[in-house]
């Protein structure tokens, strides 16, 4: 029994993160990796926001964008994503499978010393998931 909870606990530990996890990650890193596991998303460089720095990836068939925000040294400090609300039951599940649920209806984890919290906010016809990084005073 103990090997294999420790089986799991490396094997957890070797998994890659998911591109929701880009924190602290530079722009390029992370081009390639919604490259290598996200294929159906698109680069969208078609908007240009001169107060915010991101990079935008849509679906083809427009039921998902992602908006992941840099900070002035071009690392990931920021991703949110509008889904269509036929998608919201998929990620809700994603959400509990993936991440620490807490009592506020949020969900957490952490990247290295950074605590990430992730909010949903659904609207009529679309929801939006939040990665956000908490900070403490």
């Amino acid at each position: 029994m103990k090997r294999l909870l420790l089986s799991l606990i490396v094997l957890v530990l070797l998994i890659p993160a998911r591109a929701q996890e880009f924190y602290g990650m530079p722009e390029k890193s992370i081009r390639a990796v919604m490259a290598r596991d996200f294929p159906g998303l698109t680069p969208d460089n078609s908007v240009r926001n001169e107060l915010y720095r991101y990079i935008k990836y849509h679906s083809a068939d427009d039921n998902e964008t992602w908006l992941i925000f840099l900070d002035e040294r071009g690392r990931c400090n920021g991703v949110r994503i509008t889904c269509s609300n036929n998608l919201y039951d998929a990620k809700i599940r994603e959400l509990n499978e993936k991440y620490g649920y807490d009592r506020d209806g949020r969900w957490s984890y952490r990247i290295g010393r950074d605590n990430i919290t992730v909010r949903v906010q659904r609207d009529a016809w679309f929801f939006t998931v939040t990665h956000e990084r908490i900070y403490h005073m």
